[in-house]
């Protein structure tokens, strides 16, 4: 499925907590995992480090951690090949979206945090900026949320009035289980089951759900939950809904991030 991986990582607890998901979906595509740490400026000074060091003691500590990394990845699989890129710039975001392009990757894995464990790389506007307009699919892993072996059963939300369905079609190439979903009122609910038919005539092992509810991601949250999905696929948007952070935010799978074209 992906022949080249990025994982961003400040090498913070939550960083290296979702490097072994990105070592696990490497090993199992032969992939090549590209791993980007950013040397953060400031906005107004952006080419003043925001931790001003000698060059040569950044180096040492990038070094040091990419090596502790790779150790990580060959008592895993030894034949993932591994590689560093350095970074560096007042926007986290922007140079993980610029790797991706500029490197050709297939796939972004980035960790999100729960409240109490933020680090400076990946909060806020880095996360929206990622989202946005990605070159490749993005896999957002929340901190803390509880590992899955596989993405056997995946879950594909479904809106009315949507045009992309990127998010249906890769999901059907990864599942074995997939449920299409959508949250309707009574008034909508023959054209959601209408939509939702003729998405599930194309692929054999997938199933329809109608929910309903005044809240479509709460809902889809507590579907994936009841259901114990192993992720939830999503397509895209220029501008990131509220409603779709919050999906990202609280799902207690990872959520995968799709576009309409991967380049």
């Amino acid at each position: 499925m992906f022949r080249r991986i990025l994982i961003p990582t400040d090498f913070s607890t939550a960083a290296e907590w979702v490097f072994d998901d990105a070592v696990r979906i490497a090993g199992k595509s032969d992939a090549e995992l590209i791993i980007l740490h950013v040397r953060m400026t400031w906005a107004s000074h952006p080419g003043e480090l925001r931790f001003p060091a000698d060059p040569s003691l950044y180096e040492y500590a990038e070094q040091d951690e990419l090596e502790r990394l790779r150790k990580r990845v060959r008592s895993a699989n030894a034949s993932i090949t591994t590689r560093l890129i350095v970074r560096q710039g007042p926007d986290a975001g922007i140079e993980i979206c610029k790797t991706a392009a500029e490197e050709g990757v297939d796939l972004i894995v980035i960790a999100t945090h729960a409240r109490h464990h933020v680090a400076h790389l990946f909060v806020g506007s880095t996360t929206n900026a990622v989202l946005r307009d990605p070159s490749a699919p993005v896999l957002a892993i929340r901190y803390g949320i509880r590992k899955r072996a596989d993405m056997k059963r995946i879950i594909v939300p479904v809106h009315l009035e949507q045009k992309s369905h990127a998010a249906l079609e890769l999901a059907a190439k990864i599942a074995s289980e997939l449920h299409l979903v959508t949250v309707c009122d009574d008034d909508n609910r023959e054209r959601a089951d209408e939509l939702l038919r003729r998405l599930a005539a194309d692929v054999p092992h997938a199933t329809t759900h109608i929910l309903k509810g005044s809240d479509a991601q709460k809902e889809i949250v507590r579907y994936a939950t009841k259901s114990d999905a192993d992720a939830i696929f999503l397509n895209a948007d220029l501008d990131p809904s509220e409603g779709k952070l919050d999906v990202i935010r609280h799902a207690p799978v990872p959520v995968m991030v799709v576009p309409a074209t991967t380049r």
